[in-house]
């Protein structure tokens, strides 16, 4: 809402909700999706660290990391994947408008091409963005 004080100034109200998650408090404006916070945005953000870790040399390869961080190898492994997919796949997953992928289905096979990722992932039909 924006309405014009006496002075001549513009006052704008935005309506908003605190919503507590993960021990935090967001805004979220009405109508919108508090961005997913979830142990894929998680696991998102730590593969790609993981694998910066990888190539800048801090370890050699994934058994030297999954040590250093106390995992498994196959589960560090697993989680290094995630830095192959499509950008459009990672942006969604992260702001929240893909809600119904799960890690588990991350684990299985993705294709290797992000068109293909996407159109088994976000339902994306071919000619479309």
């Amino acid at each position: 809402m924006t309405r014009i004080l006496e002075n001549g100034r513009l006052e704008v109200s935005i309506p908003y909700k605190f919503r507590a998650s993960s021990y935090r408090r967001r805004i979220v404006l009405p109508g919108e999706h508090p961005p997913a916070e979830e142990p894929l945005v998680a696991s998102i953000a730590r593969a790609f660290r993981w694998q910066q870790y990888i190539d800048h040399g801090r370890f050699k390869n994934i058994a030297e990391l999954a040590k250093a961080v106390g995992q498994d190898r196959a589960l560090v492994a697993r989680t290094l994947r995630l830095t192959f997919l499509s950008p459009k796949i990672i942006h969604k997953i992260v702001i929240g408008e893909i809600r119904n992928i799960s890690l588990a289905k991350l684990r299985q096979s993705v294709p290797e091409v992000w068109e293909d990722q996407e159109k088994m992932l976000m339902g994306v039909s071919e000619g479309k963005a």
